[in-house]
């Protein structure tokens, strides 16, 4: 996979570290309950990483653009492996920006240690009401939710670095009023950074099992009040999920919403490298396939294939398709492609000033049809 690198762009580092403490309900990524995960499982993961690791940061010989421990629970390896494991992946020079993922239930005072590394922590609270955190079945109660929030505050204080905090909506037997109370409980501790998901149901999690869905026009109802909630506070909405104060935008999803260069490390991580034609590679899916042969299953895209991707990542974002970046990318203009598309939807679903095509929110709100109707004559 690494032979298909485009050496003239910059490449990003994601490393999925499978263990959590128990899973969430609603969760569908790749990940293992401590119960199922001794101590000799945990040390055989890390060192095959660092191995891994090693290995791609002499072959790439330059600094990542951006790294991202992810998850699972990355503070279930603690701060001192973290550390190992940044520095190792900053062996190169210091990335623009590095990020570590981290449940409440997880922080102590110990991780100030990273501070030195980690330029941006980003915290799953979700919810700071005991019902909704039931419901999702989170390891962290409202204490610990709270207590994380204030050491987080605490290092930025100290070490100048951000964090974001997760919060998640659309929760059943939840109203937005309570989730528009978590808004503003967590806005009063300054995030740089907010992401806000409506809740999905996942097929194979125990979510489904016990809980129904709103119905789309109440979510669509709530997704707004919320959104203007937090354009109210100060919070630029930039992403579909994503919210930041003055700019503090994560630069790690940017890359992925761009479609530019990353590459994954860890049990089920994903890898998207090349340019005009993208490379698209998985991990193992298993920690046991991992631990037996880190390999890559990877596939060249056609172009076709490519500018999928490309259109579906960057309609995501406020900033939607910037035409003169897309004619030098794919060689084609993106109106020879999707003029007569564009031509049938509905006006009020999108902005188009000549050189960007954005989605405005109406549009948001029916990505899944205004994609379809885009790529179907790809």
């Amino acid at each position: 996979m690494r032979e298909y690198v485009d050496a003239g762009h910059p490449v990003s580092l994601y490393i999925h570290v499978p263990f959590c403490t128990t899973r969430c309900g609603y969760c569908a990524f790749y990940s293992l309950p401590a119960s199922k995960c001794g101590r000799e499982l945990r040390d055989r993961y890390y060192d095959t990483l660092m191995r891994q690791l090693e290995e791609l940061a002499g072959e790439l010989g330059r600094p990542f653009h951006t790294v991202y421990v992810g998850g699972g629970n990355p503070g279930l390896l603690g701060a001192r492996r973290l550390r190992s494991i940044l520095s190792l992946a900053c062996y190169a020079g210091k990335p623009e920006e590095v990020s570590v993922e981290i449940n409440p239930e997880t922080l102590d005072e110990s991780f100030d240690s990273l501070c030195g590394i980690v330029t941006r922590f980003s915290a799953g609270i979700q919810s700071f009401s005991p019902h909704s955190l039931s419901i999702l079945q989170r390891n962290a109660d409202v204490k610990a939710v709270e207590r994380a929030l204030d050491l987080l505050f605490d290092f930025r204080r100290v070490s100048g670095i951000s964090f974001n905090a997760d919060l998640m909506m659309n929760i059943p037997h939840t109203s937005v009023s309570s989730t528009i109370d978590d808004i503003n409980r967590l806005v009063s501790y300054r995030p740089e950074h907010v992401s806000l998901y409506s809740l999905t149901f996942e097929e194979g999690t125990r979510l489904v099992e016990t809980e129904q869905p709103l119905d789309e026009d109440e979510e669509a109802d709530n997704l707004i009040r919320c959104w203007d909630e937090l354009g109210r506070l100060g919070y630029e909405h930039y992403e579909v999920s994503a919210f930041a104060r003055d700019g503090h935008y994560c630069r790690h999803n940017l890359v992925y919403w761009n479609l530019d260069q990353y590459i994954g490390l860890g049990p089920s991580a994903e890898s998207s490298v090349g340019w005009s034609r993208v490379v698209s590679s998985r991990e193992a899916d298993t920690l046991e396939g991992y631990l037996e042969r880190p390999s890559f299953d990877s596939e060249m895209l056609t172009v076709e294939q490519t500018v999928e991707e490309y259109v579906m990542t960057r309609l995501r974002t406020k900033w939607g398709i910037d035409r003169q970046s897309f004619l030098e990318r794919f060689g084609t203009s993106f109106d020879s492609l999707f003029s007569q598309a564009v031509s049938r939807l509905d006006p009020s679903w999108y902005d188009d000033d000549g050189q960007f095509f954005a989605l405005k929110r109406d549009g948001v709100m029916v990505m899944n049809r205004i994609l379809l109707s885009l790529l179907a004559g790809l």
